[in-house]
């Protein structure tokens, strides 16, 4: 006669099936969070410089001194285009800000600033506004011409949209919209001379700053004022991976539009500005570039505050000692 299964066999046999299918569960859940909080892997291409080609200054559409700055001198804002920061080819729809001192300066005998809106994702463009304008009026005290730029793409409330984050990638992060601005410049404001072209920025219109230093030859330095210079490392791996269902690209993209991945490409003097207590960008971020780039022999200075935040030094005495820096490099 056959003997019925014992019931505590039948009950581990159950035990044994829901464990191993908890067990199961936990490697998936653990793979599947090790793969989110893995930087997706991104082609070989991601490490290429931009194309750096002529992109031809576009039609003027208006121009307008629009304010003047008693005893410093005039901004003139300069419009291509609608100005929106959209269309085709990169650049033709945006605008400029030039400040020119009060004492009109002799043809080819001063230097010029080139900087760009701040405070944008990194993933879309930017727009100037009037809480730009307090660095580029240090910058005018100090004696340059100045002239700020729009970076395609902008965002009305700066949360990344597709359409946004496709304009700003079209024109290579803004480079398209840098150069633009130089070969206004050269063909426009005869009084900058040529050789003495700076880029700078905050934040991330120092990560521009430095990704057109590592593309335009014709700079003369760079003034990078608590700028994030490796995206990668910035933004989380869990957020490019989803976000890269609507933003095609996304992670070759921050990779190649990262001053990190083309820090070698730098032939120019840099400076780096940072506070210790920055909360936004870490100041390690910076003295990692520096020790990098002295690594290889570059030309790099970085100078640390002990408090303000990731703000306020710049205006207290980075953009003096920016200035400085500059005269000391003037060729």
């Amino acid at each position: 006669m056959n003997q019925q299964p014992k019931k505590s066999s039948k009950i581990w046999i159950v035990l044994g099936v829901l464990g191993g299918f908890f067990l199961l569960t936990i490697c998936i859940c653990c793979g599947a969070g090790l793969w989110l909080m893995r930087f997706p892997s991104v082609p070989a291409s991601a490490s290429q410089a931009f194309d750096y080609g002529t992109n031809p200054v576009p039609a003027v559409s208006i121009k307008r001194t629009s304010k003047y700055f008693h005893g410093l001198g005039a901004k003139t804002e300069v419009f291509f285009g609608d100005g929106s920061g959209y269309g085709k080819p990169a650049g033709s729809n945006s605008r400029l800000w030039v400040y020119m001192p009060d004492a009109k300066p002799q043809p080819s005998s001063t230097p010029c600033v080139l900087i760009c809106g701040a405070g944008s994702t990194l993933m879309t463009g930017m727009k100037l506004s009037d809480g730009d304008e307090a660095e580029h009026q240090l910058f005018l005290r100090a004696g340059f011409i100045v002239v700020a730029y729009e970076l395609d793409g902008p965002s009305d409330d700066n949360a990344p949209e597709p359409k946004s984050y496709q304009a700003f990638r079209d024109s290579n992060a803004g480079l398209a919209n840098a150069q633009i601005a130089i070969e206004y410049v050269l063909s426009n404001i005869p009084e900058v001379n040529p050789k003495q072209i700076f880029s700078a920025g905050h934040s991330s219109a120092g990560t521009t700053a430095l990704l057109l230093a590592e593309h335009e030859p014709r700079l003369a330095g760079c003034v990078a004022f608590a700028p994030c210079t490796d995206l990668k490392a910035r933004i989380p791996a869990a957020l490019v991976r989803t976000m890269s269902f609507r933003f095609e690209g996304l992670a070759e993209f921050l990779v190649r539009s990262s001053p990190r991945t083309h820090e070698m490409r730098i032939q120019c003097p840099v400076m780096l500005f940072h506070a210790a207590d920055d909360s936004n960008v870490p100041i390690e971020e910076s003295r990692a570039f520096a020790a990098r780039l002295q690594n290889a022999g570059k030309d790099v200075t970085i100078k640390e505050v002990a408090t303000g935040g990731h703000y306020q030094p710049m205006i207290d005495s980075g953009i003096a000692a920016g200035a400085a820096w500059i005269k000391q490099h003037l060729k």
